[in-house]
């Protein structure tokens, strides 16, 4: 990044000749609070008006020059040059930092590399063996060497996907995720067979729902076909070709595709448009395939994510995948977790944080029991409600119920907690954030609303001397006039958490919708990512038990560029998220969100302030919006898109490239 930005000013001598630079030896600081102010930096340039870009880009300038200790670094910026540079220098900028602003406004959801030598738990079954519940297919970790060629920089381990019964005939699907997951993509590297003689076609599964006999799937045929496709699962019956069928020939992606066998990235990205259609991206080492992004109606809008292959007989090529990741598309706020106990059951997602002492047997587990079973129903909340218990029956310290995985960061958790009020057997009901049972560490919100009269936020690892958790935050009801109850009852407990830096968190906590007085907190040099989960703690065997309904966990959005810093407020209400892809060619996605029912203006500007597109107008809805916009008949380059409410205005930048 730096390199470029370097070419940037030393070519400007040549584009501009009225502008005038030294040379400019840049070399950013190791240290921490360097990288993170370089960043703003580059945020808050972009972030910038049109109107006040210049000033910006002239302040970058100068803070590097400061902070990289270049004793004299001698600047003329004339008035004209400035604004002949300014559109260069914007549109370069953001190529320059584009892959740093996507990876900064995304969420990794899940990721398995295999190296552990055992393939992620939380892979689960799609097709089941005719007339049982058995798996009919898995993903399985082997050595490398197992593999046809070993991938470069792949470790000791890759994943294998096969069929378990032994018949090894049809697709084979291993997923993750659930099912009313929306917008997001997922990456991998792929073993592509090319021309092989036993075909297996291999590539990656989006919006998957087993309930539903239906996904769409990207998969690599380069045999007799030489191809690449992208469909769905069902068929027309009277041709047996899937309904939704696109082919991505040779021909038409000259050069991408392989000659040989051997190890591929294949991507898909996906989000959902409207109530009943998708648009899709397929990518091939990197690259966008040519005839993409398509579209698809009345199908799936959500779905769990997953791996495919199909062999044609038992002596088929087996598929191999390794380091896969699935991330929240940019802008977009995903429940990646949901769990009301409705079907009778506990999600299988829902992990072991505690083991009994000297085992591998789980110490606390959460369960689905009748509602009937909780001290009181719960409004709205259905026939089952979630348990967290004790399985070994001590009934002692904290239980904790975890799911997700250990990388996850910048989320939310929210539930229906029953919260005891002055109960003589206490037990502390809550929800947990940034688990990580290896480092034994995580953060918990608590209802302790007996003589200690508090909701309490702490990390689990406390002081020896005093017992008290290093990380501490009492918000009590002197404090919160009004909002915590007095008597037992079904509650709302959020939390959100952010990474704000590589060694600081910035957490939310909320009761019944409400910020809780003295929130946002910030902790540093403790945990910066992990899982979440549930919290009780229970005084002993015949202390209270835990009840848990309707949890839902969703990335946090980040709204564009220069909209988060380590001073953040709460998330706002009214927001217009960046574009995407951006850059694009030709059609790219804005979405917006609104808090209530409004009247909304969203234009396309060029950077004269010409208008080139009307978007949306009138009265739209609460909730989040997306909005297509095709730009095949403009030039590339620079735009500006506006949206404007009754009390919301935000305008933001995206790059146009042919």
């Amino acid at each position: 990044m730096m390199s470029l930005l370097k070419i940037l000013f030393h070519h400007a001598v040549i584009i501009s000749p009225t502008f005038h630079t030294s040379a400019l030896p840049y070399k950013i600081s190791n240290s921490t609070f360097a990288r993170r102010q370089f960043r703003f930096q580059l945020r808050s340039c972009l972030a910038s008006d049109v109107n006040t870009i210049s000033g910006r880009i002239v302040h970058l300038h100068n803070w590097l020059a400061k902070v990289t200790r270049v004793e004299t670094v001698h600047t003329t910026l004339q008035e004209g040059s400035m604004k002949n540079f300014t559109g260069l220098f914007a549109s370069v900028l953001l190529l320059v930092v584009g892959t740093t602003l996507t990876a900064f406004s995304q969420t990794v959801i899940f990721s398995e590399d295999f190296e552990t030598g055992s393939a992620s738990s939380q892979w689960g079954v799609y097709y089941r063996q005719p007339g049982t519940t058995l798996a009919e297919d898995s993903v399985k970790a082997v050595p490398m060497a197992q593999a046809p060629a070993a991938l470069a920089g792949g470790g000791n381990y890759v994943g294998w996907l096969q069929d378990l019964d032994g018949t090894y005939t049809g697709s084979a699907v291993a997923v993750a995720g659930f099912t009313g997951l929306q917008d997001y993509s997922i990456e991998a590297d792929v073993y592509v067979y090319v021309g092989a003689s036993a075909s297996s076609y291999t590539g990656l599964v989006v919006y998957a729902d087993s309930s539903k006999k239906e996904f769409y799937k990207l998969r690599a045929d380069l045999d007799a076909s030489n191809r690449v496709n992208l469909s769905n699962l069902k068929s027309n019956p009277s041709t047996f070709a899937p309904y939704f069928n696109k082919d991505f020939t040779v021909a038409q992606n000259p050069g991408l595709f392989p000659t040989v066998s051997g190890w591929h990235k294949m991507k898909l990205e996906v989000r959902t448009t409207s109530v009943d259609s998708i648009t899709i991206w397929s990518y091939f080492d990197g690259t966008l395939i040519a005839n993409n992004p398509v579209k698809d109606t009345a199908r799936m809008t959500s779905g769990q994510f997953g791996l495919y292959s199909f062999k044609q007989s038992a002596t088929g090529l087996a598929a191999y995948f390794d380091n896969i990741v699935v991330k929240t598309l940019p802008g977009t706020s995903t429940a990646i977790f949901s769990e009301d106990f409705e079907t009778g059951t506990a999600s299988s997602q829902w992990g072991v944080y505690y083991r009994q002492p000297g085992t591998t047997l789980a110490e606390d587990s959460v369960k689905a029991v009748p509602m009937a079973q909780a001290p009181a129903a719960l409004a709205g909340g259905g026939n089952y409600v979630g348990w967290l218990q004790d399985l070994d029956g001590t009934y002692t310290g904290s239980a904790v119920a975890v799911a997700g995985f250990t990388g996850l960061q910048d989320y939310s958790i929210e539930a229906d907690v029953y919260v005891y009020v002055g109960a003589s057997a206490s037990s502390y009901t809550g929800l947990v954030v940034y688990a990580d049972s290896s480092k034994k560490e995580f953060y918990k919100l608590r209802a302790d609303l007996d003589a200690s009269n508090r909701v309490n936020l702490s990390n689990l690892k406390s002081n020896p001397s005093t017992f008290a958790p290093y990380f501490n935050k009492d918000f009590t009801v002197a404090q919160n006039p009004g909002l915590f109850p007095t008597v037992s009852g079904w509650h709302k407990m959020k939390l959100e958490v952010r990474t704000t830096s590589v060694d600081s968190i910035t957490i939310w906590s909320y009761f019944d919708g409400t910020l809780i007085a003295n929130n946002p907190v910030k902790d540093t040099a403790r945990m910066t990512s992990g899982q979440f989960g549930l919290y009780s703690f229970k005084q002993s065997a015949t202390g209270l038990a835990a009840y848990f309904d309707n949890i839902v966990v969703k990335t946090l959005v980040v709204t564009g560029v220069g909209d988060v810093t380590e001073d953040q407020d709460a998330p706002r209400d009214f927001g217009l998220a960046q574009n995407y892809p951006n850059p694009f060619n030709p059609a790219t996605v804005i979405q917006y969100r609104l808090s209530t029912a409004s009247v909304v203006d969203l234009r396309v500007f060029d950077l004269l302030g010409r208008e080139v597109a009307v978007l949306a107008t009138g009265e739209r809805s609460a909730g989040t919006h997306n909005v297509e916009f095709d730009a095949s008949r403009l030039p590339s380059g620079m735009y500006l898109y506006r949206l404007s409410t009754g009390e919301f205005t935000q305008t933001k930048k995206m790059l146009l490239t042919k």
